[in-house]
């Protein structure tokens, strides 16, 4: 297997009181109660009106062909949700800083190969997947696989979008060795031989991958929107565009790296392959940049003229002509522009269980409705201990799973639930909730129960039998126990959660220091593994999955599992790097790599279930509460989003591009 970095697809829980921030609105100068509409100009499609009045206006002047020239053959037929059909508007939301870039992916850009259906709900296999850009095969072993084009379809610039255009992203980007120096990520290798997939054009607008073994997680992890992030990644990218920074297709390509100020053409294409700050990149997105991130305090965008889905009447899709997204720097100016009405829709960041009540309180007055949006996260918090430390006191220490289990009585649940997430949710450890068909009771409720006895009798089962005169245990070097939590600072509900930790592990004689970071310098720290132990939300068990994912429960990703990043870099390098874990760890690392490859569901299943039974009797991460369920908003006058949508790649699972705005 490959190594490779994390994309933390983890939404980021930015918990904010919301009762105290009505004062700030009244700070002179402010902008927060600009009333202007989410949306304006928006018109009624006429009946026999197919496309944005403002491109009719460019085809009419002869600086845009007709529509039927715009458009594939067969293209996508999207109905609106609520029936209306109306171009133009505004589209304006926001951002929380230049780093949520997520946001800007799975709501203006979510347009994989293939994607989720709107109705997804989590089954295994591939009944979920629909196509998107592409059609697509895979045979009963999940080895051979191939993926056609719409027939027709075109890049924002009007080039035509062909298999070429596949194969250099595949071969010449994503599995480029001078671009990934690191490693190539092994969704394009074959589990058995660790060789890149045999890539092969069949006609111009069909390609065929096939492995030597079973690869699962391919068409999971297309429809997850892995692929489609900034840098020298991808499945589809435009070849007659970045083949002028690639070094294999034109030789003057580091000079052209120098001339812009980077080392070298490896540097130069990653930077150029990010369409929010390159707005010259061609697209497939329903919008264009026009304003890139970091010009200014907003990223705008425009419709595509070439766009490719159509409603349920032919009309070319998106209804919305332009969108703005407002980079704001704090949650809480985010939380009062949504109260303000200034959003046509928002969903991420603001919807936490303490603002909802303001929320719901200002609904008639600002003008909008709340949707809900079902969590796929499994914990508010999971605290890891790294068991892999570069210290070998605090690895054995952190390591014995009676210390762990000490740390967890130890925590008053009840206590962080009612303060930090208004009442909402339950004391649960890191584990898949009871609907889900990989739960396990252990997993989810061992070493729950707040109660100091027990944590004393597992801690000094760990051999902190010592006490200072301070009352703190004295580990085996003589020196109190102290353990500093890293937290990062996009987490402000864990840097509040952690006081009450903090307490309550003084009261058993363990003191914790906290170390809030930058989100950049907290992946940093772990990814080096220089941390004693660090905070995160947890995620969802998912097979099949990439051979970083899953990483609360195995130790796979070596920038992301925070209880044993060593044992990570072991399984990432095949043995070669890293600290090489206990038998009962390989065996579950084993089990992982056999699931990933597995494609029946059924034996997946049965695979799964092992895996955390094993996570259940390691017990790596301590964990806090169930999540309660996110939510957003949407203004009266914008249409078509559900009352309910799944939280993955939300909202793009609902189709944007069918979004509209008008009374």
């Amino acid at each position: 297997m490959s190594k490779r970095s994390e994309r933390m697809i983890d939404r980021r829980k930015l918990l904010q009181g919301g009762l105290g921030l009505l004062a700030v609105a009244t700070i002179p100068g402010c902008g927060f109660f600009d009333t202007k509409p989410a949306g304006s100009g928006a018109q009624a499609a006429a009946a026999g009106e197919k496309e944005s009045p403002m491109l009719k206006a460019l085809v009419d002047k002869g600086s845009l062909p007709p529509l039927a020239d715009r458009l594939p053959k067969n293209p996508p037929v999207i109905k609106p949700l609520a029936g209306k059909a109306m171009y133009g508007g505004t589209w304006r939301s926001a951002m929380l800083t230049q780093e949520d870039t997520q946001w800007l992916w799975y709501a203006m850009r979510y347009e994989p190969l293939l994607r989720w259906k709107p109705d997804k709900v989590g089954k295994p296999g591939y009944d979920e997947i629909e196509a998107n850009t592409c059609e697509y095969t895979v045979d009963a072993e999940s080895k051979v696989y191939t993926f056609t084009l719409r027939d027709g379809l075109k890049w924002s610039d009007g080039k035509p979008c062909t298999a070429d255009d596949l194969i250099f992203t595949i071969l010449e980007v994503q599995c480029d060795e001078g671009l990934h120096p690191d490693g190539l990520y092994d969704a394009f290798t074959s589990p058995d031989t660790g060789k890149i997939a045999k890539v092969e054009k069949v006609d111009a607008r069909t390609i065929k991958m096939t492995y030597s073994s079973p690869q699962p997680s391919l068409l999971v992890q297309i429809a997850d929107g892995i692929f489609e992030r900034e840098g020298a990644y991808g499945m589809l990218l435009p070849k007659h565009y970045f083949q002028q920074f690639h070094l294999k297709y034109n030789k003057s390509a580091n000079a052209l790296a120098k001339k812009a100020g980077v080392g070298s053409w490896t540097d130069l294409f990653a930077q150029k392959q990010n369409p929010w700050t390159n707005p010259e990149q061609p697209t497939l997105a329903p919008w264009k940049v026009t304003t890139p991130l970091g010009k200014g305090s907003a990223v705008t965008l425009t419709r595509n003229p070439y766009y490719w889905k159509v409603d349920d009447a032919g009309r070319q899709l998106p209804y919305i002509d332009n969108c703005r997204v407002e980079v704001v720097q704090d949650a809480q100016v985010e939380l009062l522009k949504v109260m303000n009405g200034e959003f046509g829709m928002q969903y991420r960041n603001f919807g936490t269980p303490q603002n909802k009540p303001v929320v719901a309180q200002n609904r008639e007055k600002a003008g909008y409705k709340i949707f809900e949006v079902p969590t796929q996260l499994t914990n508010t918090m999971v605290l890891g201990l790294n068991m892999t430390h570069k210290d070998p006191v605090k690895r054995a220490l952190f390591a014995n799973k009676e210390f762990r289990a000490g740390l967890s009585h130890a925590i008053n649940r009840k206590e962080v639930i009612d303060a930090v997430y208004a009442g909402q949710g339950e004391p649960w450890q890191g584990a898949p909730p009871k609907d889900s068909p990989y739960y396990n009771e252990q997993l989810a409720t061992q070493f729950l129960e707040f109660d100091a006895a027990k944590a004393n009798q597992h801690l000094d089962a760990a051999g902190l039998t010592k006490k200072s005169p301070a009352g703190k245990r004295l580990g085996a070097d003589g020196k109190p126990v102290s353990v500093a939590v890293l937290v990062s600072e996009s987490f402000p509900d864990h840097v509040e959660a952690i006081e009450f930790i903090k307490k309550r592990w003084a009261a058993v004689g363990i003191e914790l220091r906290t170390q809030a970071v930058s989100e950049d310098l907290y992946k940093e720290r772990v990814k080096a593994n220089d941390h004693d132990a660090g905070t995160w939300t947890c995620g969802t068990f998912v097979l099949p999955t990439g051979t970083g994912g899953d990483h609360y429960w195995v130790p796979t990703n070596d920038g992301s599992a925070r209880y044993g990043i060593g044992w990570a870099q072991w399984y990432q390098s095949e043995g070669e790097e890293g600290v090489k874990p206990p038998a009962e760890i390989q065996k579950q690392m084993e089990l992982f790599t056999q699931a990933r490859q597995e494609p029946d569901p059924a034996k997946t299943l049965d695979l799964g279930k092992q895996i955390l039974q094993i996570a259940a009797d390691q017990f790596y991460y301590i964990g806090v509460s169930s999540v309660p369920n996110t939510y957003g908003v949407v203004k009266n006058d914008f249409h078509n989003v559900p009352d309910k949508m799944s939280e993955s790649v939300a909202p793009g699972i609902v189709h944007p591009e069918q979004f509209a705005i008008g009374q």
